[in-house]
């Protein structure tokens, strides 16, 4: 016979042969009423279930309590080369004896059950059960379902497969992906697939090489997702991933899917994707993924869930084939255009117009602009509403979204983030909880309002609001359900906050947290946070404090997401001063849109006072005419420098004798590459000086401030307040 399963049953002790059911997979239990938790996900170091009347339910009634492993895997085969068998156990592990026990397996014909299997079995037994793969003749996914049914009748299912693998499927070494600041990203691997677009029948392109990347904290469960990208014209494999950051976006999402890059046409200007533009081809591709990753011991359920194909440039031609159900019967659920609608535009619209979820961005130069506004133009005449902004909230809630990216053609991709945001807010799944996007914290007479808006996701259940106060930990302050986005409750005093979301499956301190925001009662200070940057700057992190930290330093504050200014209309003029933070926010990001200037400048224009700290936003603004203009109105600053080459600050003029202090050190959260210069200009005055005499912060007195570094980068607490507080008195708090 072939290779057994990695998980095979032996003649083990009780505690040992426990240990090899959970490396096995998870564990479904059978009670006595047949009843028992449905199959959770497999893998190493999965947990068990149990059902009712177990051996661990405490003050139980006795009974029988039956326990099978959640999948089974059996061993990965090379087609052509035979099978393999999976020998697992079952268990009772219940008080009572158990009698009357059926088996059955249907489904793949080429998996059997082998052996004698057991009818009976009596309190504390087990049993050995065997499945055999015949193994295939060609590459294939064989699935199957052990089904054990209770003399009552009830009955339990687990799902069975076997893999066949191509012997021309190629192997490569993994290797792992970070974010900004060494965080952990996931792993991907390139290798050689004989269902990669090339070659291709007398096409001179050879390159048969395929990415897949499987992102940090991937769940492998029942199905998987999976995100395959076609790229444009003149490119290769290595120079899309490198000029897009597909993975990091992916990664950054949250979603928990796969991504699958195939190599197209290499260096050509050419949208034909070879084998992939055949009848069956995206589908021989994506399951010769989920091969790949059965092989690897990435995926224990090789089956797919939600598929979505995504494009840039030259890419739409194959992604507009593959809509066609007579060329992939796989259910294509999302489809997101980055600057490449340049044809098949009636495809587009005939599958969005079908209930399929559509993105697409255009720019002004990128030669798409026509193609996306007819095809809006007759979405709306047919009766379907196209959005039109790529807001937040639409795009969790909007099934079709049109949308000017003011940006270059390679930057339809990254523009705020756009690959990775339009996964984010479509996908159902997501590794660890949907990332939430805090929008507003906010505490006055007696009680706090916290207001967020979430991805949607299948597993999530409700959502927890918790606050700490100087050196506690996270405490529960209101609980609310998977429909709500936002919660009240008592508060008359000061603490950090952060909403997480309640995941089935998964302990609290698995799941991604929102970012931490600063909660003081009857606060006179907003802190705004505006940076949302992860993939290419300083900080890569998922989550941060840093409005906490800035707002702690400002004595207290309400906080707010700078999308609940420009989406939600939250009214500045609430606050006599305003505290903005960028971060390290660059071209990509837009440190300040032309929509938040616009809100800063009227706030500024009905009294309000601001202070607004960043590394990039000179660099950014300093060279538009219309960037120019608003840093001199609003803090009488103009650009001076892209690196000041410095990171030590004191005061002068109105702050002199203000430190000096450091920032971007050992203590700060993240490093910081390219501070800002400033230069004074027409009521404006410098504040703060770098230590090589260039301005670090200009400001009008009693108005406004600018500084070229993020505040929550300043390394000492004390240091960070004392500069914050004397920002807020020359602004005229």
């Amino acid at each position: 016979m072939g290779p057994r399963a990695r998980c095979g049953w032996a003649e083990l002790g009780a505690r040992a042969l426990a240990l090899a059911l959970a490396a096995c997979g998870t564990e479904d239990a059978l009670g006595p009423d047949g009843s028992g938790a449905a199959a959770g996900t497999g893998g190493a170091g999965a947990g068990t279930t149990t059902g009712p009347g177990g051996a661990g339910g405490a003050g139980g009634p006795a009974a029988a309590h039956l326990v099978l492993p959640g999948v089974v895997d059996l061993p990965y085969v090379l087609a052509g080369a035979g099978g393999s068998e999976a020998s697992f156990a079952v268990v009772n592990d219940g008080s009572l004896d158990v009698a009357g026990l059926a088996w059955s397996l249907t489904g793949s014909a080429d998996l059997e059950l082998a052996g004698a299997l057991p009818d009976a079995l009596a309190s504390g037994q087990s049993a050995p059960v065997t499945i055999v793969f015949a193994g295939a003749a060609s590459e294939h996914i064989a699935e199957a379902t052990l089904q054990l049914e209770a003399a009552d009748g009830e009955s339990l299912a687990v799902p069975v497969f076997a893999v066949a693998g191509d012997p021309g499927l190629g192997s490569g070494a993994w290797q792992d992906v970070t974010l900004p600041g060494g965080v952990p990203c996931g792993a991907g691997v390139t290798v050689s697939m004989p269902t990669a677009p090339y070659p291709y029948g007398g096409s001179s392109f050879t390159d048969d090489s395929v990415r897949v990347f499987v992102p940090d904290g991937h769940r492998t469960g029942a199905a998987e997702d999976v995100v395959v990208h076609f790229h444009g014209h003149s490119t290769t494999l290595a120079g899309t991933l490198a000029g897009h950051l597909y993975e990091r976006h992916l990664c950054a999402s949250g979603a928990n899917a796969l991504l699958v890059v195939p190599q197209g046409p290499y260096e050509t200007a050419s949208g034909d994707f070879g084998k992939l533009m055949d009848p069956g081809g995206l589908e021989a591709l994506v399951q010769e993924v989920l091969v790949l990753l059965y092989r690897e011991g990435r995926v224990t359920h090789p089956r797919v869930a939600d598929l979505a194909l995504t494009s840039h440039s030259g890419g739409y031609w194959a992604v507009a084939n593959n809509l066609d159900p007579s060329v992939n019967a796989l259910p294509v659920r999302q489809v997101d255009l980055f600057d490449s609608l340049y044809g098949f535009e009636a495809s587009y619209v005939g599958w969005a117009e079908a209930g399929g979820l559509w993105r697409s961005n255009y720019t002004a130069g990128g030669g798409t602009l026509d193609n996306n506004q007819t095809a809006a133009s007759t979405l709306v005449g047919d009766g379907f509403p196209v959005a039109t902004e790529a807001t937040l909230q639409s795009l969790r809630d909007d099934p079709i979204l049109v949308y000017f990216a003011d940006t270059t053609h390679g930057g339809a991709t990254r523009l705020d983030g756009a690959y990775g945001e339009q996964l984010r807010f479509a996908a159902r799944h997501h590794r660890r909880g949907p990332r939430i996007e805090l929008r507003e914290a906010v505490a006055a007479g007696g009680t706090a309002h916290v207001r967020w808006l979430a991805p949607y996701d299948e597993d999530t259940v409700g959502y927890r609001v918790e606050t700490a106060g100087p050196g506690e930990a996270f405490a529960l302050q209101a609980e609310v359900g998977a429909a709500a986005s936002e919660a009240s409750f008592p508060f008359t005093s000061a603490a950090r906050v952060r909403v997480v979301p309640v995941v089935a499956g998964l302990a609290p301190d698995e799941v991604f947290a929102s970012d931490v925001y600063r909660l003081d009662a009857d606060a006179s200070v907003l802190v705004v946070d505006g940076f949302d940057r992860v993939l290419d700057g300083s900080f890569g992190g998922l989550a941060h404090d840093f409005a906490a930290r800035v707002g702690e330093a400002a004595g207290g504050a309400a906080t707010a997401s700078n999308e609940a200014v420009t989406e939600d209309g939250l009214d500045l003029s609430a606050w006599p001063v305003v505290v903005w933070l960028v971060g390290d926010e660059s071209t990509a990001d837009r440190p300040l849109t032309t929509a938040e200037q616009d809100a800063l400048g009227a706030y500024l224009a009905g009294g309000g006072r601001l202070v607004v700290s960043g590394s990039e936003l000179g660099y950014v603004l300093g060279p538009t005419s219309a960037g120019a203009s608003f840093l001199a109105a609003a803090f009488g600053a103009s650009y001076a420098a892209d690196d000041a080459q410095s990171y030590s600050v004191s005061g002068t003029g109105a702050l002199a004798g203000l430190g000096p202090f450091g920032y971007a050190g050992p203590g700060a959260p993240y490093p910081e590459d390219y501070p800002d210069a400033w230069a004074p200009t027409g009521a404006g005055e410098s504040v703060l000086l770098y230590d090589n005499g260039q301005a670090a912060a200009v400001g009008i007195a009693g108005q406004a401030a600018v500084v070229g570094f993020p505040l929550e980068l300043v390394d000492d607490d004390a240091a960070r307040a004392a500069l914050v507080a004397e920002l807020l008195t020359f602004v005229g708090m």
